[in-house]
């Protein structure tokens, strides 16, 4: 900070501290009544961690009849795969014995005949345990929409669900600040373009009312420009109408003390 301080200044832009990829919504995925709520405000969550809980006694019952379904597919189909065996053996035995004149034909054909049933009935039970089990993993994974978990590690900003209150999928349940570094969006006015460019470096303080004093964050480096012009949301003429601007992202080169996400601050580019 100190060495770009005294370098010269070849741009001012005004910019918002925030975090890279912005701050995380977590939505319910089914509807529902909230049954737990198991984080607070201000709170820490791990990736993973279960955070809400919608009550699941109807699908705890449907995936209860469907694992009994599945179990009972399965046995069916194990008993009609055990005739077979036992079938083809005797097919094979009549078809010996008429080879030997001591058996008709009829007695052969009617030994194949219940092969060909047993084996019709086990591929019919064998479609229906699949069915079954089809079934069992469709109802786990709905089952599973009623839980909801954190996808990363982060810091609870704002609850927007309570204990009974329903919801719908899609409905907002928490807001959430994830654990990455945090960047600095700078929206550089028209005229500073060509005086900007990657690896260059800026200092960063608060952009306040004048009130209170300015606080200074440590160097940043300009980590990307963007590459289509934006309409200004930090800074406004009133005698030209909205100000055109590029954003420039800058990353900090140590970890700011006391910076917030969504704070205002003044960006200064030098050489």
């Amino acid at each position: 900070a100190a060495q770009a301080k005294t370098n010269s200044q070849v741009a001012v832009a005004r910019g918002k501290i925030d975090v890279e990829g912005g701050l995380l919504e977590l939505t319910s995925a089914a509807p529902g009544v909230v049954q737990q709520l198991l984080i607070k405000e201000g709170q820490t969550v791990q990736k993973g961690q279960v955070v809400m809980q919608l009550d699941d006694a109807s699908s705890r019952a449907d995936l209860a009849v469907a694992e009994s379904e599945f179990q009972l597919a399965q046995t069916r189909l194990k008993a009609r795969q055990e005739r077979l065996p036992m079938l083809k053996t005797t097919l094979t035995r009549w078809q010996a014995a008429a080879k030997q004149g001591a058996a008709d034909l009829q007695n052969v054909d009617e030994a194949m005949q219940a092969v060909r049933a047993a084996q019709s009935e086990a591929d019919i039970a064998a479609a229906e345990t699949n069915v079954a089990k089809r079934k069992v993993e469709q109802l786990r994974a709905l089952q599973q929409r009623h839980e909801l978990r954190a996808p990363e590690a982060a810091t609870v900003v704002r609850m927007a669900a309570h204990v009974g209150s329903m919801v719908q999928p899609g409905s907002n349940i928490a807001v959430l600040l994830p654990q990455r570094p945090l960047i600095v969006r700078a929206e550089v006015n028209e005229s500073f373009i060509a005086s900007i460019r990657e690896g260059m470096k800026a200092q960063v303080v608060t952009d306040g009312d004048g009130s209170a004093a300015k606080l200074e964050f440590p160097s940043a480096t300009v980590q990307r420009i963007s590459p289509v012009y934006g309409v200004a949301r930090l800074q406004d003429d009133t005698q030209r109408g909205p100000v055109r601007v590029v954003e420039a992202v800058l990353v900090f080169d140590q970890s700011p003390v006391n910076a917030k996400v969504g704070q205002n601050v003044r960006v200064s580019f030098h050489e």
